[in-house]
């Protein structure tokens, strides 16, 4: 008497891998072209601030929508630098706070703001808001 053994049939189909490698492929390129189609990844900044004043001072962006993005503390007479911050679109609006209240805000169009190597310069008038105010 003698043994035969039959394959059962588990070996691999060649047709049906291949036809899995393609339905992958497909949905990888599907998935990466809806992430880029979606916007992908926003832009990042890096903002400098010019604060001349002689107290440190609170800077703010400010979205277009209302949003407000609190960048920190630019330091007394020199520049401050303050990183990966959101491209906020066409316009940027910077508000300059001491103790809490506001002392001046400016506006600036993203484009201009780029061609000055995305500095901000506080205001002069800042430093005479302030003394007005009693600090010194």
């Amino acid at each position: 008497m003698s043994v035969r053994v039959r394959p059962n049939g588990a070996g691999t189909d060649r047709t049906v891998l291949a036809v899995t490698a393609l339905a992958v492929a497909v949905t990888a390129a599907g998935v990466l072209w809806l992430a880029l189609a979606a916007g992908g990844r926003p832009d990042y900044r890096t903002i400098t601030v010019d604060n001349q004043a002689g107290l440190p001072l609170q800077v703010d962006a400010v979205a277009p929508d209302g949003g407000r993005l609190g960048l920190g503390q630019a330091g007394p007479r020199g520049l401050t630098a303050f990183h990966e911050l959101p491209d906020l679109g066409r316009t940027w609006r910077f508000t300059f706070s001491y103790g809490g209240q506001e002392v001046a805000g400016e506006i600036v169009s993203g484009q201009e703001l780029a061609g000055r190597r995305w500095t901000v310069q506080v205001p002069p008038t800042v430093t005479m808001e302030l003394e007005r105010h009693g600090y010194r």
